[in-house]
């Protein structure tokens, strides 16, 4: 993505300066901690000043950046260029008989853990992170385009709909960036952590609720978005915040917390 909406919430505005910060490890915060409240799924901020491409400073809100989303500039590499990853190529989306359930207990002891913040943005750009947090714990945000109940695709004024890994196959030739992420609809940033095209399981351990997630973009900014909320951000599409959340959408810095699994190469995405 080249364009983005903010991606941290109304808690992480920072100055412009947010990109002169180095890597320093933040303290860590707890999981819910600084809630903010819920925001709009189609009518996002206009003050949105940063992109998780790591060009701009800290969102004001729930996904992407002004100059380049958590997912699509992040490595100034051009759409489709996966080099940076070593994900095995995803299968369709369309297997069967592969076993997506969360295994048990994944939510065990998770009540209470603190959001661990990467030490480094050690990210192509420098502007990214590779680092998996140990309990697996991130909090969340959104971005791209999707289809609204009427048929018509929601073009996100933050963000140019175009993947930085291309869309793996998973979109058929000819599809625009918008067609594509609005029929693909699970989706997610941080392919700099688990690859282009790479599968994971992302569970709401509050509700039970559990997607599967393909990582086609890059992003959040690791200097000004997860360094400043004190947590590592998972950027996901907007069908997969309102499947997780029931209804309700957050920015990075509000803290609303998932936790994230790599899951096989051909796992079909979607809820679980």
């Amino acid at each position: 993505m080249t364009g983005g909406r903010p991606r941290g919430g109304a808690a992480a505005l920072v100055v412009a300066g947010a990109l002169a910060l180095g890597c320093v490890t933040a303290d860590p915060t707890p999981m819910g901690a600084n809630t903010l409240g819920t925001l709009s799924t189609t009518a996002p901020p206009p003050d949105a000043t940063a992109g998780s491409d790591g060009s701009g400073t800290a969102p004001a809100t729930s996904a992407a950046t002004s100059s380049s989303p958590a997912s699509g500039d992040d490595t100034g590499a051009p759409p489709g260029d996966a080099s940076a990853t070593t994900a095995p190529p995803p299968g369709t989306g369309t297997e069967s008989g592969t076993d997506t359930a969360p295994p048990p207990g994944v939510c065990d002891g998770i009540a209470g853990e603190r959001f661990v913040p990467p030490s480094r943005c050690d990210g192509p750009s420098g502007n990214t992170s590779t680092e998996i947090p140990p309990n697996g714990l991130f909090s969340t945000s959104w971005f791209g385009c999707y289809l609204e109940d009427d048929g018509s695709i929601y073009q996100d004024p933050f963000d140019n709909c175009e993947f930085a890994c291309g869309s793996q196959g998973l979109c058929p030739a000819g599809q625009s960036g918008p067609e594509c992420e609005a029929n693909l609809r699970w989706f997610a940033a941080d392919a700099d952590r688990f690859g282009c095209g790479g599968r994971i399981r992302v569970t709401n351990c509050d509700n039970g609720n559990a997607v599967v997630l393909v990582t086609l973009d890059r992003g959040p900014n690791c200097n000004s978005v997860e360094m400043d909320c004190g947590a590592p951000v998972l950027d996901m599409s907007h069908d997969a915040m309102d499947y997780l959340f029931e209804g309700s959408f957050y920015g990075g810095c509000e803290l609303e917390g998932v936790v994230v699994e790599a899951v096989a190469a051909g796992t079909p995405l979607g809820p679980v």
